[in-house]
């Protein structure tokens, strides 16, 4: 019994003992953990260069702590290192971000533009008809809007006094050079005379006829200029009328404009003369050609758009002004680019930059120059060339990694560049003597329960520095929050008052 329990006691020592050898083995060749980077180096035998805010690249330190926002800073290793800019993205890692990689190709842009407008008269042939002369409408030739009318067609017949007068004065002045005997030149009555009815517009011919038949017309004939349609019928029989009063408005419509709108961006587009393809709703199956005539100088500042004039012929008077029209112009060629989706740009502020894919699972970002843009592409002018492997997905996050990987560039380079990223760095207090001194000093800028405002100015300067995101933060000299990691801003002690009154704060 003695030998079974002794027996039992050894081999569960010899158990034990050999569970804890065989954890210490696998621990030891366990394999490291896999970085976002591909990293597989332990990081005990791993360089610390410095620490930066995970927020801020360009917060960097020298010691480990927090960054301005309160964040753990992050430590950046030696072996981080290596080209200017390039990010090293374990392939497992990648595939869980969905990258997406393109080649550029190079090619033209589609730089048609589809847009549409209204058909209009060609303001060059309207007219509108008026008289010089007041008085009674007698008869209108032209009975309804709509009607056709052809060159010295009778429009509207007119009756007018003053007419009658101008002509009798006429008649007296041509009596009164006949009784004078005036026949070597007209006196200056009957030159005058002569002027008032061609002020009139009564033409030389029906003076002459006047003179011969020595008979007065009560009545002036309106004619019309062209051939054309009228438009606008504003007057009736038995009317009375004044100078000026329009009368008729008439449009030849054998040719017609159309106005456009197109962006403003699609100017680099579009040139005089360029061939226009104009479909319309209400006549399906039929297109007409036309070009542009006019480009506006100006741009809309409510729809940022450009006029264009189309003109488009209308023969057999199928179009009709006021019809809505599709327009279809065929763009001017804007050369050979390398052409990239737009998805794949990231834009901020001046820069555009693309993600350029270098294999392996390393990328890089270039910044690019950006020409014209159609149904989602757009031209690189310079930066990329044709034949060049981009990513157009998940490229938001390899920026911002590589954005990160900013600073650790500079130690690659020159001793200039390590020297100078070397001044950015901010020395964090060796001793926990010198932290809780600052600790207490940053504390002391935080303002709590009722603020005296005034006790704060010790120089009694009327000057103080206050945190325009964290109120009650102030300080008579200037700094920056210990919250946010913001400058205090300049103010004078009545406009601190007023911060802390609009922001909930209590003071005195």
């Amino acid at each position: 019994m003695n030998k079974r329990i002794f027996t039992s006691i050894l081999l569960i020592i010899i158990g034990a003992a050999a569970g804890v050898a065989g954890y210490y083995l696998i621990q030891k060749n366990k394999k490291p953990s896999v970085s976002l980077t591909g990293n597989t180096s332990s990081k005990k035998e791993r360089k610390i260069l410095y620490w930066r805010a995970p927020m801020n690249p360009k917060e960097i330190y020298n010691h480990p702590g927090k960054s301005n926002m309160g964040m753990d800073l992050v430590p950046v290793y030696a072996d981080e290192g290596g080209e200017s800019g390039v990010v090293s993205i374990n392939p497992v890692i990648e595939q869980d971000m969905n990258v997406k990689i393109t080649t550029v190709k190079s090619g033209k842009l589609h730089a048609d533009i589809y847009t549409n407008g209204n058909l209009q008269p060609d303001e060059r042939n309207e007219f509108t008809v008026t008289t010089k002369t007041g008085g009674w409408i007698e008869k209108m030739y032209i009975d309804y809007t709509g009607q056709k009318v052809h060159k010295g067609d009778n429009l509207i017949k007119i009756y007018s006094p003053e007419l009658v007068s101008a002509q009798e004065e006429y008649l007296t002045a041509l009596a009164y050079d006949k009784a004078m005997k005036n026949t070597a030149a007209p006196s200056s009555l009957l030159k005058n005379a002569i002027r008032k009815l061609q002020l009139l517009d009564v033409s030389k011919n029906e003076i002459q006829q006047l003179k011969e038949t020595m008979k007065v017309k009560k009545y002036i004939i309106l004619k019309a200029p062209f051939s054309g349609t009228v438009l606008e019928k504003k007057v009736e029989t038995g009317a009375k009328i004044s100078r000026g009063t329009p009368l008729l408005k008439i449009a030849n419509l054998s040719n017609l404009w159309i106005w456009a709108d197109i962006y403003a961006y699609e100017l680099d587009k579009i040139q005089l003369q360029l061939p226009v393809k104009v479909t319309i709703d209400y006549l399906p199956g039929k297109s007409f050609n036309g070009n542009i005539s006019f480009i506006n100088p100006t741009v809309n500042k409510k729809t940022r758009t450009v006029k264009v004039r189309i003109e488009i012929p209308n023969k057999k008077g199928l179009l009709k002004p006021g019809m809505f029209a599709n327009v279809d112009i065929t763009g001017k060629s804007l050369g050979v680019y390398p052409l990239v989706p737009e998805q794949a740009i990231l834009r901020s502020g001046r820069k555009n930059t693309v993600i350029i894919s270098l294999g392996n699972g390393k990328f890089k970002p270039a910044e690019v120059e950006l020409g014209g843009y159609a149904d989602g592409y757009y031209q690189i002018l310079k930066g990329l060339n044709a034949g060049t492997k981009i990513v157009t997905s998940a490229q938001f996050l390899i920026d911002s990694e590589s954005s990160l990987r900013a600073s650790l560039d500079m130690f690659s380079g020159s001793d200039n560049k390590k020297k100078s990223i070397k001044k950015n760095i901010k020395k964090q207090p060796h001793n926990n003597s010198e932290k809780n001194d600052k600790n207490q000093k940053d504390s002391e800028l935080i303002r709590k329960g009722v603020i005296n405002v005034e006790a704060i100015d010790k120089n009694n300067d009327g000057i103080l520095y206050q945190d325009i995101m964290d109120w009650n933060v102030i300080s008579d000299k200037p700094g920056t929050c210990p919250v946010c990691g913001m400058k205090l801003r300049k103010m004078t002690i009545k406009q601190v008052k007023h911060n802390l009154k609009e922001h909930g704060f209590q003071y005195k």
